[in-house]
């Protein structure tokens, strides 16, 4: 036995599937070998190092939701032969005293696994009695994260699956979380963590990743000012059992960590740890326990003697392009999310407006899980089901012979939880919307538009309409105003301009007379078109935007001189030296083994394969003729410009060329452009590739600004050295703005990802450096070598919207138009009698804007109705809300993110609940009877 590690004398487990008898190594893990499950921190420390009175000993093994086999597979271990092994060590040290009894920790997700309504009584039996004596525990998250792809609300519902386990069994909730693998991770985090009541965070890192500059314990500090008792790990998932030398604090967390799903230590191991510990920390207290054991003991000793520093840094994912392997799925998760808050808000509300609804609680519930697992950081199976490497020719002769059947079936399972999220959740919401059309006091044919904002706004709108110039004409029922539309008779489908719709509310429209059927022609090769807000030229040669200019600021949006045009596709084949180049700038030295799986491995000489970047070629530009409705029923022609290119693929390739189109639209009444971007039938390529649309901006010495989850930041002084400064996740999009503030806002509504002033694939620096004013939204990638989607193929769109910004603060320059614009407005049709509820109405009011409610419904963790609001905007202060009238009469109080009161009664003044708002911070409002 190595005097710094224990060994697992069994073999490692072996994997499943055709030609695949191979022990799986942990290639995440970073760990020498699949068997070893303690790892070393930093410099060994002598024997009972001066000061260190206590070793807290936590056991854990690192959860992947896959990789090691299918996830479903994983699943079964967990709730089979894992627990057991797990019980057998309890049981083996029933016998010794209470501190040195065995206790093994998971997080929530797999916990609730085991526990499953399915499982054998007597294993349920043994495993319950281990949890009430506390030998089975968990902590309060519910698995590791890509935590900046999720959603604020997210984050918050995937601490449940602890919370309701612990409440099950009458236990406090934990007060601890860990994550393992995933090197970086939003500030976010300490926010969400301490508003539940969580006091400690460990992170482990990946032994072979690159780390930010953090100390080993500090206090995290989130954009909010919460903060968080942290301890860091670069060197892996865990620690030694004794401390590094300099260790200033009385107690040692010695956290004992097996590798990717290897599950607890034997009982011999575990004997042979304590006897370890007896030999080598003479004097000293060992404990086996729990993560929250050691956080006590960090902050007894900060209370009486604060010493440790603060780190207020957002860290950007370092591993975050994987999510772009998936674009189809990362799409459905930017629209399926802002729908599942919809969805709860509009269900609340037809309740409170007496209009029966069908049931969601129970598809949300299944859709917040889909969409956890979707951000958990497993995606796929390890690098070994697809080896040896094999590119062009060669991997397509293997692929339709079925060699990566196995890895194609775990990246299906990856994306059939978020894809399974949108089928729950979509057509449930279309009958509240459907049920609210039929409820609303307007005869015949309607159409009703359901605002899920908190403030009202004017929005686009798409509904089917006849192709022969039927109903196209439409009202406003309350006001008679005509409403503004464009049709386009061949799809049968127009878009409706409708203003004014109330926060959290609705507004109806009914058919108007027709208007005069004699369109103005317009020429349909228009390349210069303009509305109140820009002049747009488009190049239909090359395929871009020429021009944008913004009338009411009198400024050129578009840097001209850039080298690349603006709405550009670039699309990069990758080689060798950009492999090698990567992981040496971003990997700890030495690299081990298994470290070409951060790039990709078997990549012949760039010699014989060179880097390659192509844009389309051969552009063809065609015009889609739509039909104009004015405000006051005047019809013209209007064309969109569709500019399909091919893109030829350097060898060695799986197709010769790529058929990508840009559209470009310009409504007539939004002060936004939208670019639409489509691939057709792209075929699976196993070379490293990456793409992106391109938008260079005019705009001297460029700030940017990035909405990120639960925040705003600037990368130049934001985020910690060491993490991601090439590709950055965005939930609410981003500013480019110059010393004067006017600059240009962008939200990509189908992808996350951009890179600022250069494309970031196959890039790490480890500080910010000026860049140009150049945004590139990732389109998709297969820079990962291992667990994530290694191809892709199909035809899907990606859309970016643009406009300009004045100035004028967080909220108005980014939050507002970033939301409106990733939160459409849900529409239905409906012809029949009239209901009882009037055609416009409003739901619930705030007093201001830059507020987002991200939950407006049952309780999940009790009784009662939750309402949580969430500043965007960087704004401390109170924000009044006006509730529905049934909810007027409710007792209202502040609780914490698990849902337990922190205060008492809030104060009501004429209908208004008074809420005080922190920057950037959740503020959850009980309301009961």
């Amino acid at each position: 036995m190595k005097s710094e590690r224990l060994t697992r004398a069994a073999d490692p487990p072996r994997l499943k599937g055709a030609a695949m008898n191979f022990p799986i190594a942990p290639v995440l893990s970073g760990l020498a070998a699949w068997v070893i499950f303690a790892q070393p921190c930093r410099a060994a420390a002598p024997a009972n190092p001066s000061g260190v009175e206590q070793v807290v000993v936590v056991f854990k093994t690192h959860f992947d939701i896959g990789y090691t086999q299918l996830a479903r597979e994983v699943v079964e271990r967990y709730r089979t032969s894992m627990i057991d092994k797990a019980l057998e060590v309890c049981d083996h040290t029933d016998k010794l005293p209470p501190e040195n009894r065995f206790v093994w920790t998971l997080s929530g997700w797999p916990m609730t696994q085991i526990l499953w309504p399915g499982q054998d009584a007597h294993r349920r039996a043994r495993v319950e009695k281990a949890i009430r004596e506390g030998r089975l525990v968990w902590h309060a998250l519910a698995g590791t994260t890509h935590t900046e792809s999720m959603g604020v609300e997210d984050l918050v519902r995937s601490l449940g699956f602890s919370s309701r386990l612990a409440r099950q069994f009458g236990q406090p909730l934990p007060r601890d979380a860990k994550m393992t693998d995933v090197p970086c991770h939003t500030w976010l985090l300490p926010t969400v963590l301490r508003r539940a009541g969580v006091d400690f965070l460990h992170l482990g890192c990946n032994s072979a990743s690159g780390s930010p500059d953090v100390p080993v314990l500090f206090w995290w500090e989130g954009p909010d000012g919460s903060r968080l008792l942290t301890m860091y790990t670069a060197e892996g998932y865990g620690t030694d059992l004794a401390p590094p030398k300099g260790w200033k604090h009385k107690t040692w967390l010695a956290l004992i960590h097996t590798g990717d799903n290897h599950g607890p230590p034997t009982p011999k191991e575990t004997e042979e740890l304590l006897a370890r510990a007896k030999r080598e920390l003479p004097g000293v207290k060992i404990r086996l326990g729990r993560l929250s054991d050691f956080g006590d003991a960090i902050l007894a000793e900060e209370r009486q003697n604060p010493k440790l520093p603060v780190v207020r840094k957002d860290m950007p994912d370092t591993w975050i392009h994987g999510l772009m392997s998936m674009p189809q799925e990362a799409s459905i998760a930017r629209q399926v999310r802002p729908q599942m808050q919809a969805l709860e808000s509009l269900n609340t509300l037809l309740g409170c407006w007496g209009v029966k609804s069908p049931d969601a609680a129970t598809v949300l519930n299944a859709a917040y899980e889909g969409s956890f697992l979707y951000s958990e950081h497993t995606w796929g199976a390890s690098s070994r089901y697809y080896s040896p490497r094999l590119y062009g020719q060669q991997w397509k002769e293997a692929y339709a012979a079925g060699k990566y059947h196995y890895a194609d079936e775990s990246f299906r399972e990856h994306g059939d939880y978020i894809r399974k999220a949108q089928a729950a959740t979509g057509p449930v919401l279309a009958e509240h919307v459907q049920a609210l059309a039929a409820a609303v006091a307007v005869e015949g044919r309607r159409i009703v538009v359901y605002n899920p904002l908190p403030w009202t706004r004017h929005a686009v709108v798409e509904a089917p309409c006849d192709r022969g110039g039927g109903q196209w004409d439409w009202q406003d029922a309350s006001t008679g105003a005509r409403i503004p539309a464009v049709v386009d008779p061949r799809a049968r489908k127009m878009r409706l301009t409708v203003e004014a719709i109330p926060a959290l509310g609705y507004r109806t429209l009914k058919p108007a007379a027709a208007s005069s059927r004699i369109p103005a022609a317009a020429p349909s090769s228009a390349t210069t078109f303009e509305n109140a807000a820009f002049r747009v030229e488009i190049d239909l040669g090359k395929g871009v935007v020429r021009s944008l200019f913004d009338k009411r600021a009198g400024r050129e949006l578009i840097d001209q001189s850039s080298p690349y045009g603006f709405g550009q596709y670039l699309y990069e084949r990758f080689d060798k030296d950009h492999h090698v180049k990567f992981l040496d700038a971003y990997c700890k030295k030495p690299l081990p083994g298994w470290a070409d799986e951060f790039g990709r491995a078997g990549l012949p000489p760039a010699s014989d394969f060179p880097y390659a970047a192509a844009s389309p070629a051969a552009v063809v530009s065609h015009f889609t003729s739509m039909v104009r409705l004015g405000r006051k029923g005047e019809m013209s022609l209007t064309s969109v410009p569709v500019m399909q290119g091919s893109v030829p693929i350097s060898p060695p390739r799986t197709a010769s060329a790529q058929q990508v189109s840009l559209s470009v639209h310009l409504p007539a009444d939004e002060p936004y452009l939208d670019l639409e971007w489509s691939i057709l039938d792209k075929q699976p390529d196993p070379w490293p590739e990456a793409a992106w649309l391109c938008l260079p901006f005019a705009v001297e010495e460029p700030r940017f600004r990035l909405g990120r989850p639960g925040s705003i930041i600037d990368p130049a002084q934001d985020a910690a050295p060491g993490a991601n400064f090439e590709v950055f996740c965005v939930d609410a999009g981003l500013t480019v703005v110059g010393k004067d503030g006017q600059g240009v806002g962008i939200c990509p509504l189908d992808s996350p990802l951009v890179s600022l002033g250069h494309p970031g694939g196959f890039r790490f620096t480890r500080q910010w450096s000026p860049r140009r004013p150049t945004v590139f939204v990732n389109l998709f990638n297969t820079i990962w070598g291992t667990n994530f989607q290694q191809w892709i193929a199909g035809s899907w769109t990606s859309r970016v919207r643009i406009w300009s910004v004045a100035g004028k603060g967080a909220e108005a320059d980014l939050i507002t138009p970033a939301w409106e614009t990733r939160t459409p407005c849900p529409t239905a049709v409906f012809d029949g009698p009239a209901g009882k509820l009037p055609p416009t109405q409003s739901g619930l009011e705030l007093s201001r804007k830059g507020v987002l409610v991200t939950a407006f419904g049952p309780n999940p963790d009790g009784e009662g109705t939750l309402l949580r609001l969430w500043e965007q905007a960087g704004q401390d202060g109170v924000c009044k809300v006006k509730l529905p009238e049934p909810l007027r009469t409710r007792a209202a109080r502040l609780c914490d993110l698990r849902g337990r009161p922190i205060e008492g009664p809030l104060a009501a003044r004429d209908g208004w609940l008074e809420v005080p708002l922190t920057r950037f911070a959740p503020t959850s409002v009980l309301l009961s009877k």
